[in-house]
């Protein structure tokens, strides 16, 4: 019986968020997963809050999906403004519930299987960040 393994590619880095304001979005440039599309991707989000995160205390991932690396999801990429938040595909959210440095890790494997995506960040702490980053590694697989 073959047996399957699974590899972790690097930890790349893929957005700062440097000192994203509170309820503002931000996005990386588009990410191409190649022509043989991983298995799944492991997404890591970072925040250090400046201040005592209030209303909401998270911060909350989604992501922008596109076939052809041109025509992605609608949603908003930066900014204030909420209206379309909906479209966008959500992946999950970091609690931020005081003033250290919190980190989590997210999956993509849930998502429609695209080749190319974008990661949008909101800031729904209350606070703005001192500084923040989104990292992701690709996983692929084998049989022998």
């Amino acid at each position: 019986m073959p047996t399957f393994t699974q590899t972790q590619g690097s930890r790349i880095p893929v957005l700062d968020l440097g000192t994203l304001a509170s309820s503002t979005y931000i996005t990386s440039a588009a990410i191409d997963l190649g022509a043989a599309i991983p298995l799944d991707v492991t997404v890591e989000l970072e925040c250090d809050p400046n201040g005592l995160p209030a209303s909401n205390k998270q911060l909350i991932l989604f992501a922008k999906l596109s076939l052809d690396n041109t025509n992605f999801g609608s949603g908003p990429e930066t900014g204030l403004t909420a209206t379309e938040e909906a479209d966008l595909h959500f992946i999950g959210v970091l609690p931020c519930n005081d003033t250290n440095t919190h980190r989590k890790f997210f999956r993509l494997s849930g998502l429609p299987v695209a080749r190319s995506l974008k990661l949008v960040v909101k800031n729904d702490m209350g606070v703005a960040l001192t500084s923040g980053n989104v990292y992701m590694a690709s996983i692929t697989g084998s049989s022998a």
